[in-house]
């Protein structure tokens, strides 16, 4: 069981170590070291992106930045291997508390097809699935198998910890870094929103469904690397 206690950074180098593959994820270029950059630039306020895709929709206009904490990872069933988010996120407005689960992208894939994945599925992977399609509201095994695992498991991350939180709003927040949709694979966040019989609109947060009172967007925004 991993430790519970969070110490603030001093530096985007402060990031570093909480990577699983530090020496081979921390280069320029790269997501780990742009998000950790962007994030400690905007000096505990929301990036400038953010803020302004925020500000389109009334539950998460005005948000404050409340804090962040690196790579922390949320424990699922069927295995031990929990979802590794690069970055979990509290804002709040007026209307209340935000949780998102941040995926920071260069040019890397988000991860294998759920069909890939399933190859061979152990019981564990089976409890996996079927724990994470009743998270994000897919009935269907068969709808998501074309469907990038990680977002799957990025989106119940936020959730799993906004419900944790009795948070008003769980967002899946993709920041790219790469602009060019052949190179940062945004049409797997396209296919990702439309299950939910939504349109993907870059920089606009989507109010994919409600549970309950509980509010689930996802949300594209393009960054620069610093």
């Amino acid at each position: 069981m991993s430790n519970k206690i969070y110490l603030p950074s001093e530096s985007a180098e402060t990031w570093k170590r909480f990577l699983a593959e530090p020496e081979k994820q921390w280069k320029h270029g790269y997501s780990a070291m742009a998000l950790a950059d962007a994030w400690e630039k905007a000096a505990s306020k929301l990036p400038k992106e953010i803020q302004s895709a925020f500000n389109l929709d009334s539950e998460l206009k005005d948000s404050e930045f409340l804090f962040g904490i690196p790579e922390f990872k949320v424990p699922l069933p069927g295995g031990s291997k929990a979802s590794q988010n690069d970055l979990l996120l509290f804002s709040r407005n007026d209307k209340g508390l935000s949780v998102s689960a941040v995926e920071g992208k260069a040019k890397e894939v988000f991860g294998d097809l759920l069909i890939e994945w399933l190859k061979d599925a152990s019981a564990g992977k089976e409890e996996r699935i079927k724990f994470l399609m009743e998270t994000i509201s897919i009935k269907d095994k068969e709808e998501i198998l074309n469907i990038r695992y990680q977002l799957i498991h990025r989106l119940a991350s936020a959730i799993i910890m906004a419900k944790k939180f009795h948070a008003k709003n769980a967002i899946m927040l993709v920041q790219s870094f790469v602009e060019p949709d052949e190179e940062n694979h945004y049409e797997d966040f396209c296919q990702f929103v439309k299950l939910y019989n939504q349109t993907p609109v870059k920089g606009n947060p989507i109010l994919l469904m409600k549970q309950g009172d509980l509010n689930i967007f996802a949300l594209w925004v393009n960054s620069k690397i610093l």
